[in-house]
């Protein structure tokens, strides 16, 4: 005798990502808007999200958003930022149980070029994502259970 079975298996993987770097998503290209700023925060988001996706497709509901004045001083940015500053924080999760992990993210962001002297709140001498040097990490990422809310 056969009997139905049926599972419902959840293969997503959930991240949080906290930059120190603007990735201000704000839909602007050289081809809509004359405003610099917006235009090169939008290159920004575009790149953040391009890297994310060179092993995965990720999938989320909202731009990042952005807390002013947090204290990084004891958080996993690096050394050389100390008190209070801008923190960018986004949510997104990928389909396929595997396809990237925390380590892969460091990999594969880590000295990536970005837009600098947007509206950061560091000063940022090397123009890139990174994520291996204790003393200017300015990117972090969290694998976040499925049925639990991290923060990074």
């Amino acid at each position: 005798m056969f009997r139905p079975f049926f599972m419902t298996i959840s293969m997503s993987m959930n991240f949080e990502i906290a930059t120190l770097i603007d990735i201000t998503q704000t839909n602007q290209t050289k081809f809509r808007s004359e405003d610099r700023q917006a235009i090169n925060q939008q290159a920004n988001w575009n790149t953040f999200l391009q890297v994310i996706g060179l092993r995965s497709n990720p999938y989320f509901d909202d731009a990042p958003s952005v807390v002013e004045d947090l204290d990084v001083t004891k958080s996993e940015f690096g050394t050389d930022y100390k008190g209070k500053h801008k923190v960018w924080h986004f949510k997104f999760s990928i389909e396929q149980e595997g396809a990237l992990s925390e380590d892969f993210l460091k990999d594969d962001f880590d000295l990536v070029p970005v837009i600098a002297g947007l509206t950061e709140s560091i000063t940022i001498n090397n123009n890139a994502f990174r994520t291996k040097d204790d003393a200017t990490r300015n990117i972090i990422f969290k694998l976040v259970d499925n049925n639990q809310s991290g923060t990074v």
